[in-house]
């Protein structure tokens, strides 16, 4: 697998915080984990830790882990 850490720094530094823009379908939105995709999740209570293990989870496990080069 590649590095985990590495690649979700730069995906949480650009999600930010908490936002509920009217104008985003997701809904109440933090660290990029949405209402939306996660309706029985309280968003506003995410923390931190919570973020990096559901885009561990629910993204990078499923595809191995693989960082793909840039073409």
């Amino acid at each position: 697998m590649g590095d985990f850490k590495r690649c979700i720094t730069p995906i949480l530094a650009e999600e930010g915080g908490l936002s509920n823009d009217p104008h985003d379908p997701g809904g109440l939105t933090k660290y990029g984990i949405s209402h939306r995709s996660y309706p029985n999740l309280n968003i506003a209570g995410l923390t931190l830790a919570d973020a990096e293990g559901i885009y561990h989870r629910d993204y990078w496990l499923p595809i191995g882990g693989i960082i793909a080069a840039p073409v």
